[in-house]
């Protein structure tokens, strides 16, 4: 069953993109802190505040992330679908998970695919032109306002760098709570709430801080 949403709500992200860069490590290549459940959590709370806030969604198609946006945009109404911007390589085309293959296939969410590099495989350590083909478009054709960062691995910081130099005046909001390479990031924040995003634990009311702070680099 369907959960319901209140949807008629003030939407103050209406027109903004926000880049989404998370991910939940794959414990044979990561030994840090992380916390599977609250990066879930976390990700699921942003798509809810950021979608009914108005905001477009950009992310890459990763396996253990989209379908949690993508589940999250299905449960509104169709036109919250579309918010959703999510790309991929062709490199991916073969082993997309089925969970994202049927969110395309009953066209919730836009993908957009990107060309793969010459003599890669979608396994570890031989993807990485491909992955950046795909991250360098992505991030120069949506334009985003502001990047939020969940969890992750060394893709995360890869993607923190890349937005940085592509974005430079757009503001980064990485969460520490769930552990991952995205802790590491929220440690050294300079924003004014860096406490905040190092800590909280509340994930609606943390998402409903990043959308006032964002609103105040708008103004």
């Amino acid at each position: 069953m369907s959960l319901s949403f209140e949807t008629n709500r003030e939407r103050p992200l209406e027109g903004k993109t926000v880049f989404v860069s998370a991910s939940i490590p794959d414990p044979v290549r990561w030994t840090g802190q992380v916390d599977p459940l609250e990066i879930t959590d976390a990700v699921v709370s942003m798509a809810r505040v950021f979608l009914t806030a108005g905001a477009n969604l950009v992310t890459a198609a990763h396996p253990t992330i989209a379908p949690l946006l993508l589940y999250v945009a299905a449960e509104l109404p169709p036109e919250y679908g579309q918010q959703i911007i999510t790309y991929q390589s062709d490199l991916f085309e073969d082993v997309l998970p089925p969970a994202t293959r049927r969110f395309q296939d009953e066209k919730i969410g836009r993908f957009v695919w990107t060309p793969a590099a010459p003599n890669e495989r979608p396994e570890p350590g031989h993807w990485h032109e491909s992955l950046a083909i795909m991250r360098r478009e992505m991030l120069e054709q949506s334009c985003p306002s502001a990047a939020v960062f969940v969890g992750g691995m060394e893709g995360i910081r890869d993607e923190f760098a890349l937005f940085a130099d592509l974005c430079p005046h757009a503001p980064t909001y990485p969460i520490g709570r769930p552990g991952g390479e995205a802790r590491t990031l929220a440690e050294v924040s300079d924003l004014p709430i860096h406490a905040e995003l190092s800590e909280s634990a509340i994930y609606p009311a943390l998402w409903r801080h990043v959308i006032a702070d964002l609103r105040g680099h708008s103004s």
